[in-house]
């Protein structure tokens, strides 16, 4: 992997590139003082991921972004920032994948560099890194988020205070309470408080429902053509009550909340693709509704890429695990054997046997058939498939 880190200061730039050196000694790390030493590093070869302090001293570090933008999309584009500028950001929409505040740590930026997870399938990663990283717009994290991540780095942080910042949000506290009546509805009495509903989900689920909505949130312009979102948006929840139940049918409680958080998530690439500023993908939906053509299949004559891998690269480009993203990339077509619990397949089949129905529409793979590797044990397709037709699923 090939990393520029593009930093003013010259200390900085040295003792991060020692720690980087000491950490992961295959790591290639270039490094500029300045926007017009980076220009030429990128004219050299071609980079992986690019660091730079938007604070330069020859140039505007959003400039830079935008030229690395339009001369290597695939490169996943890191900002460093002394505190955030609002007219910066606007600058940097659409150019910039992650930020980050100084003075960090160098082992903070190993650890976010490493959760990005781009060296897997170099096949075609590469593919998806650049038709990701060159949309115009890019949804940033949800700002919600970012407040729950930190308040939950308190030690002293109460559910109290996770409560009130939820309810700063009128979208997300009304689908807390609907997730919440919903997946623990067993307790026979309505959630009708977002105190309780927060304690009942789980922070690994409410975090996950931030970034659904934020997601969505992130798209007021261009808004996703051809794609019905409260379909999409029911389609997944119902995915997710089937995945997670799933994992607790198999005694993989501990697993609950990421199994329910990854199918609440697993198609978020749809809404990437229905930005396209072509239009192209409402033709792609139509297409796929009136035929027996996979809907990936078409993504990919289109776009050389599907929702799954979009969405993958999307929700690792915000910083979530392997663990959680790897799942999205596969539930098209999960791998035959995995290390404990196979979540791809449980995701796969609670896809394909969402029990909308004609409500499901173009989101449920079922209409395309399962995946052969889910009939590798027929004993547990068979206990799994008696598990999802209870309420419904």
């Amino acid at each position: 992997m090939r990393i520029l880190l593009v930093v003013g200061d010259e200390n900085l730039l040295q003792s991060t590139r020692r720690v980087f050196w000491q950490s992961h000694r295959t790591w290639e790390v270039v490094l500029a003082a300045s926007g017009g030493e980076a220009l030429e590093a990128l004219l050299r070869d071609p980079v992986d991921i690019v660091v730079v302090d938007l604070q330069l001293p020859d140039m505007e570090g959003a400039a830079l972004l935008h030229r690395v933008r339009e001369d290597q999309p695939g490169a996943v584009r890191i900002g460093l920032a002394d505190h955030p500028m609002a007219e910066w950001m606007e600058k940097v929409e659409g150019d910039l994948h992650r930020l980050f505040l100084k003075p960090f740590e160098p082992q903070f930026l190993i650890s976010a560099i490493e959760s990005l997870d781009i060296e897997d399938d170099e096949s075609n990663v590469r593919a998806i890194r650049a038709f990701v990283g060159g949309l115009g717009h890019i949804p940033s994290l949800p700002s919600l988020y970012a407040e729950l991540m930190k308040l939950l780095e308190r030690e002293d942080a109460g559910m109290g205070e996770v409560a009130r910042l939820i309810r700063k949000d009128l979208g997300v506290a009304s689908q807390v309470l609907k997730l919440a009546n919903s997946v623990h509805c067993s307790t026979g009495r309505p959630v009708s408080e977002i105190g309780q509903a927060v304690a009942l989900l789980g922070m690994d689920s409410l975090k996950s429902l931030v970034l659904f909505r934020g997601l969505l949130g992130g798209f007021d312009s261009p808004r996703p053509q051809g794609l019905d979102l409260e379909k999409l948006w029911y389609h997944s929840f119902q995915v997710a009550t089937g995945t997670r139940k799933l994992a607790v049918l198999e005694g993989q409680t501990q697993l609950a909340d990421l199994a329910f958080s990854v199918g609440l998530l697993h198609d978020v690439g749809l809404v990437v693709l229905a930005t396209d500023p072509g239009g192209r993908y409402r033709s792609v939906l139509e297409r796929a509704q009136s035929t027996r053509i996979p809907l990936a299949v078409l993504e990919h004559e289109v776009y050389g890429v599907d929702h799954t891998q979009v969405g993958a690269h999307l929700l690792s480009l915000w910083g979530l695990p392997a663990v959680f993203c790897r799942p999205i990339r596969e539930h098209h077509a999960p791998p035959a054997e995995a290390e404990g619990f196979p979540l791809s397949l449980a995701l796969h089949l609670a896809d394909a046997r969402h029990g909308g129905g004609a409500t499901a529409g173009i989101f449920a793979d079922g209409r395309w058939g399962l995946h052969p590797h889910l009939l590798v044990d027929p004993e547990r397709f068979a206990r799994w498939k008696a598990c999802l037709a209870l309420d419904g699923q």
